[in-house]
């Protein structure tokens, strides 16, 4: 035989054996498919062959009945039951409108069966839509004004979002005019803005500055973490210190409790914290052990507080320890601190670091922006406080340090939209008051300073408008250590003799301390989240 009409031959064979296989696959699927068509059909004749299927009565007699023609098939329904389930049957019974004296309403616009979900919801409280059809019900149901219909799509909807589908739905909303379809679509991509970002950074102006807003409606707590421990896995204490703690009211009182874990496994970290649209950035990196020792590996992490994940962020470009970092104009900024390679005290020779560094979340990377204008004097370095101190008000940062020369306190101001430093000058100087150490600067409507030396604690502030220094006032000794925040005009910074979380009242002074935190206070940080 030709070897090449043998070889068509076998290759025929072939082919025929495959296509035999495809065809009998297909057939069971196909088969399957009109099984479950059948079936489906034979579901939906039911009411569509049977009237008494579509009659909805609610049995006590009287009723005001009324047949309404949709698409395909008409329905008797109770107009006054309707009317409790429909603000739309509700005016229309109330009109004098033909419809309702001829007891038969035209919604020949209206699918068949998608008024049968509704009616068999309405009237028997059974929920028997699809999935996949959840658009179309809820564009009837707005349209009808079914309030608790409407509300019960929604939130089977909600958790049936998914990236790939929310911004259709939020179209859909766009299109039907439906607040509760857009809120729903809204609250979806608020509970998780940053892990979405590719959709959440393209919404329009409105739509972005709800969902950032919808981000703090949860229940604000206070919560403290350790921000630095340079105890070893021999401590018992390191295994505690590696939770986030959260302030929270029980049976006995207010409490701390472990809200979650820190995201790494390490026994020594350096972590500057802070929160941006309700989400905790710790920033800063930990020890990790190399081929030759151990080495400080930079690491970044951000927590969602509304779903209680972690995931890595871009590290700082600089290893940094002591640091300061704030949140302003929707961006991060790193200042100052000292170089982080392992955890020994400052000395001498150890000087701060001018570069500034400014985080973008919605695209997770770090740049530089204009250096600290340290150029003839540089600012002490401590271990009591991430150096220098630094705060927000509109969309300027604002930086305190002492002056190591001359140990005057000096004000610098960076325009986050001009890219520029200036400072703010008188400075504060010894004969001003005696503050050898600084603690926390915060913004209200002005920047307040809270420090303290031997005998005394000193509070003061510092009016940006102005340029002018304010009152100086004393308080308690407390040694605080840490990192603060304010909310409601009072300060909450961690308490070393407390071995807590202090709240000292910006009017008054008065000072309250929180109950003590499961882990001893040595260098933690303070701040606010919404769960």
């Amino acid at each position: 035989m030709n070897p090449f009409r043998q070889y068509l031959m076998v290759l025929f064979e072939w082919l025929s054996s495959w296509l035999k296989y495809g065809l009998t696959h297909l057939w069971r699927d196909v088969s399957s498919v009109n099984a479950k068509r059948r079936s489906s059909s034979a579901d939906a004749e039911e009411w569509e062959t049977d009237v008494a299927l579509r009659t909805y009565r609610c049995g006590h007699g009287g009723e005001t009945m009324v047949t309404v023609q949709t698409c395909t098939h008409t329905f008797h329904v109770d107009l006054e039951r309707l009317s409790e389930c429909s603000d739309y049957f509700r005016a229309l019974s109330q009109s004098k409108m033909r419809e309702t004296s001829e007891s038969f309403i035209h919604l020949d616009h209206v699918s068949s069966s998608v008024f049968y979900n509704i009616l068999e919801f309405s009237f028997h409280n059974k929920f028997k839509v699809p999935k996949e059809e959840l658009d179309t019900h809820i564009q009837v149901g707005s349209y009808l004004l079914t309030v608790a219909f409407l509300s019960k799509c929604l939130s089977v909807l909600a958790d049936e979002l998914r990236p790939d589908n929310c911004l259709s739905y939020l179209s859909l909303a766009q299109e039907i005019c439906c607040a509760e379809l857009k809120m729903t679509v809204l609250t979806y991509l608020s509970r998780n803005m940053m892990e979405l970002s590719p959709l959440t950074r393209h919404l329009k102006d409105e739509e972005k500055d709800e969902v950032i807003k919808l981000r703090t409606q949860g229940e604000r707590h206070l919560c403290s973490v350790r921000k630095e421990n340079l105890t070893t896995w021999s401590d018992p204490e390191t295994e505690r210190a590696r939770h986030v703690f959260v302030l929270k009211e029980g049976e006995g009182g207010e409490s701390w409790r472990p809200v979650t874990e820190l995201p790494f496994r390490a026994d020594k970290w350096c972590f500057t914290a802070v929160v941006l649209y309700n989400y905790l950035y710790i920033i800063g990196g930990y020890r990790q052990r190399v081929r030759r020792g151990w080495e400080f590996k930079m690491a970044s992490f951000r927590y969602n507080p509304t779903t209680h994940m972690w995931v890595f962020t871009a590290p700082l470009i600089k290893k940094r320890r002591h640091f300061s970092a704030v949140a302003c104009d929707g961006c991060v900024y790193a200042v100052g601190g000292w170089y982080l390679d392992s955890l020994v005290s400052p000395d001498s020779c150890t000087a701060l670091y001018t570069a500034v560094e400014c985080y973008d979340p919605w695209q997770d990377t770090w740049r530089f922006v204009s250096s600290l204008p340290l150029t003839d004097f540089q600012f002490s370095v401590s271990l009591s406080h991430d150096v220098p101190l630094l705060t927000c008000l509109g969309h300027c940062v604002y930086v305190l340090g002492s002056i190591q020369r001359t140990g005057e306190k000096l004000m610098l101001q960076y325009d986050t939209r001009q890219d520029s430093w200036s400072e703010l000058l008188p400075t504060l100087t010894r004969a001003d008051m005696d503050l050898p150490t600084l603690y926390f600067l915060c913004a209200t409507d002005e920047l307040h300073v809270i420090g303290g030396n031997a005998s005394e604690n000193v509070v003061t502030s510092f009016c940006v408008q102005s340029h002018k220094w304010g009152q100086v006032h004393w308080a308690e000794k407390v040694a605080f250590a840490g990192q603060g925040t304010v909310a409601d005009n009072k300060v909450l910074i961690p308490s070393v003799e407390h071995n807590t979380v202090a709240e000292i009242d910006l009017q008054t002074l008065s000072l309250r301390a929180f109950p003590p935190l499961p882990v001893s206070v040595r260098y933690e940080a303070t701040f606010h989240l919404h769960f």
